[in-house]
């Protein structure tokens, strides 16, 4: 596999690194990928506290990260087996600064509507696999953000299905549906060299998506830090395996036999995995903290009403069967206007009390005309009119 050095792509993947280390250790897909996008536009459209931390979580400057985020959708939405789509909702009230709008795709911006049209988008740039849009939207929501990326690939050898019994391990008590393969291709089969040895198999699509396999006896995000890591050539990676090399679930052995070729066999169970993801229960994780103030606005740049980020979510599937694999995701989130409270400053305040007689004039405004003119010389003591 080719190595990407693509400032943008290697940002997106320490962003899915970073989210992966804080999702703990059940059941999860996370899509850097799908987020990253999303964070770079409002990064690039953002001012002050806002922009400054919505940088350090896309790791590029906010001057490129408009440019970086449509270059990574579309280099998504140029590949064989990858759909990628941006949207923007808009409320018609609000009123956007052209100079934003026209750098985003055309055909990207719409009129926000009803909740059903939000979610056909999330079904068809998704192929199905995702049916809703993550986010729901209320009466104070004024523009909506989202992306949606799916994946579809087919094994080039595809996998037998088996029964699955471990005699070792964790799992050594499951028994239960199983995948199996055997192919000559060694060179899949990898050790990383991080923290702690990885295992890694890379199983190929036939076009141009492949999933890594990884295998370790450390944390999940201490394997997967070391999946992320060596795409980029952070981690090293070791594919010369003679005989005796152990690691996580591998073993290397010679023995006399009839076929003609080095034999890799791989043996896992088929998997599953939808998650569901509230982005700003952990803000500081993602830039958000200040993005989430309701109290001004941070993002000037999208339309001169003050702007802040309501609500955040990530609805994401990862399938893995015995002829392939797919993934889908959807990333939204919805902005409404901010409190816009006035800036604090100096205050005059003058004070008049009547408390002593007093004379009136009524007056008619355009000429100047007293219609009437009086004194009070004694305070009212009973209600009057």
């Amino acid at each position: 596999m080719q190595t990407s050095v693509v400032p943008h792509v290697v940002a997106a993947n320490d962003l899915t690194a970073r989210w992966c280390a804080a999702a703990g250790d059940d059941d999860f897909v996370v899509s850097g990928a799908g987020l990253w996008p999303l964070l770079a536009l409002l990064t690039a459209a953002a001012e002050g506290r806002a922009r400054s931390e919505l940088e350090a979580a896309i790791g590029v400057s906010a001057d490129v990260a408009t440019t970086a985020a449509l270059e990574l959708l579309g280099t998504l939405a140029a590949a064989e087996d990858v759909s990628a789509a941006l949207g923007l909702w808009v409320r018609a009230d609000l009123p956007l600064h052209e100079d934003w709008a026209r750098q985003l795709p055309v055909g990207t911006i719409d009129r926000l509507g009803e909740q059903g049209a939000l979610d056909e988008w999330a079904d068809k740039h998704t192929g199905g696999l995702i049916e809703k849009f993550p986010l729901r939207i209320d009466r104070d929501t004024v523009l909506v953000l989202a992306t949606a990326l799916a994946a579809k690939t087919t094994w080039e050898t595809p996998f037998d299905a088996v029964e699955l019994a471990f005699e070792t391990g964790p799992w050594h008590r499951h028994r239960g549906p199983g995948l199996e393969r055997v192919t000559s291709r060694l060179a899949d089969a990898s050790i990383l060299h991080g923290p702690t040895p990885i295992t890694r198999v890379v199983v190929t699509g036939t076009a141009d998506v492949d999933v890594h396999l990884l295998l370790g006896a450390a944390t999940p995000d201490v394997v997967l830090a070391a999946g992320l890591g060596a795409l980029c050539g952070a981690v090293p990676i070791r594919t010369e395996l003679p005989e005796g090399t152990t690691g996580p679930g591998l073993t290397v052995r010679t023995h006399t036999g009839r076929s003609r070729r080095d034999l890799l066999e791989v043996r896992l169970p088929p998997f599953e995995i939808r998650s569901a993801h509230n982005l700003c229960a952990q803000p500081e994780l993602f830039g958000l903290a200040t993005a989430t103030d309701s109290t001004h606005g941070h993002f000037p740049e999208i339309s001169p009403d003050p702007l802040y980020v309501t609500q955040g979510a990530q609805e994401v599937l990862a399938r893995f069967t015995r002829t392939g694999f797919e993934a889908a995701t959807v990333t939204a989130f919805n902005m409404a206007r901010a409190a816009s409270l006035p800036p604090e400053r100096l205050v005059t305040t003058v004070s008049v009390v009547f408390d002593r007689p007093f004379g009136f004039v009524a007056v008619h405004r355009p000429t100047g005309l007293a219609v009437v003119a009086g004194w009070v010389a004694n305070p009212a003591t009973e209600p009057i009119g």
